[in-house]
């Protein structure tokens, strides 16, 4: 039953009550979908960057077996004309003696290969013949292996003759998943490739990593407080996670990842996280698909990823019982002046609702609406700080305090967009790659803290030196500088700063962490031939690596 007020005072406060409670709910209920998908949004791009970031050393590693192992395999092929002359034992040391030193080369230039190999089709040489090296760390070179040692391993090992037969029948060559090579007790991969010639089977060339050395990649990697990174199959076997030992036989079942198994066959899990719950957490998972088809993931628990997001639900509780507070008492106190400030206070409601925090009240009411509007402006103002200070963690670099590459990517969409459109009014810019030289050497010397130490001061001498233009931090050690403005006008005088410290990291020194040694190269924007931002990189890039050669010798790692 409806109770009938005489007064329109009373009739005014009940409307006013109710609005007034009505917006604050909404306001409230508006606010918390903004910050639940505000959190969501950030979680999803800083776990999918981190696994994009912490898979990049073991894609170069794998890519680097698999092109030096083609290489060869071609190698091969050109360096038999006929396969019947393999038959010639003559022609098969020549053959031998070639690919001895080209996979030696190849070998010696990586410090990831554990082992390399090349073996003859026996049909045609009549024996097994080859040759075979495995890194010995004692000595700390490669060790070649006798014929009876090829022999028991090639050709009388079960499994690993029966997967030789199933590469022959196949014709392409295959990444090998982990297994332990007892051996040497080591868990190692390896990719493979059958080497043809006239579509005439003529033998196979191989090169092998151990998974410890993958593994040494991933393991200190840390996101969150607890977050980690673990190796598996796409069926859920593991090859590496803190909490089981290598090679546990696990499924997607024993994580709770069963509905995720298609998402795990894609290449990466791209803008979503994958939610699971193991050992009584609800965690989230995101992930790379490597070369080899091994799955990279990053985890971390939901307690950690959404923590703002909790404090910033009970602060949104909190300002939600106090406004309801505050804007009732209003009501009843200014209920005949309060309609039209009220609808003020609506249309600011709807905007916040909408993201939009930038279009204050500004009331001069000396009154309860007044403080309303006013409170409404400070809450808006919490809300674009926040929501602010979580995008620009997402976009700038953590050590560095640069832009990071999330940032660099918008950057280069922005300036593609802009050249699609009229490249004749892109404004004048140019791009600087900068290289720190020799980080892996200060690091492996004298630790990451060192290391870090060298990245802040290059990269300080940088943001000094130009001070119109930003600074990403696109890799380990390395940086671009996009010219703009008054830096790209003087870029002459300026880039002419940077060539002292083109040069090689001196060791001799007492602290070669303070040098300032680093490879650059700068590629100007030109409208009429660059139909997009690449353009102008790859150049910059290939001055850069022409400088490193310069100050590091021909020999680059």
């Amino acid at each position: 039953m409806w109770i009938k007020f005489r007064s329109l005072r009373s009739q005014f406060l009940l409307i006013i009550l109710g609005i007034t409670v009505s917006l604050v709910l909404i306001m409230g209920f508006l606010d918390l979908q903004t910050v639940t998908t505000t959190s969501t949004r950030i979680a999803t791009m800083s776990l999918n960057w981190q696994a994009q970031r912490t898979s990049a050393p073991i894609q170069s590693t794998l890519t680097e077996a698999k092109d030096m192992t083609d290489a060869l395999a071609r190698s091969l092929e050109a360096d038999i004309d006929d396969p019947r002359a393999l038959r010639d034992p003559a022609v098969q040391q020549q053959i031998l003696d070639h690919l001895e030193k080209q996979f030696h080369l190849s070998a010696e230039s990586s410090s990831t290969i554990f082992g390399y190999y090349l073996q003859f089709n026996s049909e045609y040489t009549g024996h097994p013949n080859g040759f075979w090296y495995t890194w010995d760390p004692e000595r700390k070179a490669y060790v070649p292996h006798t014929p009876e040692e090829m022999g028991q391993y090639f050709y009388k090992d079960r499994h690993l003759r029966k997967f030789f037969q199933d590469l022959r029948k196949g014709g392409q060559p295959v990444w090998r998943p982990p297994y332990n090579d007892h051996n040497f007790a080591v868990r190692r991969i390896s990719y493979v490739v059958p080497v043809y010639k006239n579509q005439q089977f003529v033998g196979f060339v191989g090169l092998s990593i151990r998974m410890d050395t993958l593994i040494s990649m991933i393991r200190d990697t840390r996101i969150y407080e607890s977050g980690y990174a673990v190796l598996f199959s796409n069926e859920g076997e593991l090859y590496y996670h803190p909490d089981y030992p290598e090679g546990a036989p696990t499924t997607l079942k024993d994580f709770g990842l069963e509905p995720y198994a298609e998402v795990l066959k894609g290449r990466d899990s791209n803008d979503q996280l994958l939610s699971y719950h193991y050992k009584g957490q609800e965690k989230e998972l995101a992930f790379i698909t490597l070369r080899n088809s091994m799955n990279l993931g990053i985890i971390a628990p939901d307690e950690e990823i959404y923590e703002e997001r909790r404090i910033s639900y009970g602060r949104n509780l909190f300002l939600m019982v106090f406004f309801g507070l505050i804007t009732s008492g209003m009501a009843i106190a200014g209920a005949n002046r309060i309609i039209q400030p009220l609808k003020e206070i609506d249309e600011a409601a709807r905007r916040m609702g909408q993201g939009n925090y930038d279009t204050l009240l500004h009331s001069t009411q000396k009154d309860e609406v007044g403080d309303l509007a006013r409170n409404m402006d400070q809450t808006m103002l919490r809300m674009k700080e926040m929501v602010d200070r979580l995008e620009n963690q997402a976009l700038e670099d953590n050590l560095t305090q640069v832009k990071n590459t999330r940032a660099y990517q918008l950057k280069v969409q922005e300036l593609d967009r802009l050249i699609r459109k009229d490249p004749a009014k892109v404004p004048s810019f140019g791009v600087l790659m900068v290289d720190v030289n020799d980080l892996k050497g200060v690091n492996d010397r004298y630790g990451h803290a060192r290391g870090n130490d060298l990245l802040l001061r290059t990269v300080k001498y940088i943001c000094d030196l130009f001070k119109h233009s930003p600074v990403y931090r696109v890799g380990g050690d390395e940086f671009v500088v996009i010219l703009q403005k008054e830096d790209y006008h003087n870029r002459e005088a300026i880039l002419s700063q940077l060539k002292p410290w083109n040069r090689k990291r001196n060791y001799e020194d007492d602290r070669p962490w303070d040098q300032l040694a680093f490879a650059s190269g700068f590629s100007a924007y030109d409208p009429e031939n660059d139909i997009n931002f690449l353009h102008v990189f790859l150049r910059a890039d290939a001055v850069m690596y022409e400088n490193k050669k310069k100050a590091e010798g021909n020999r680059m790692r």
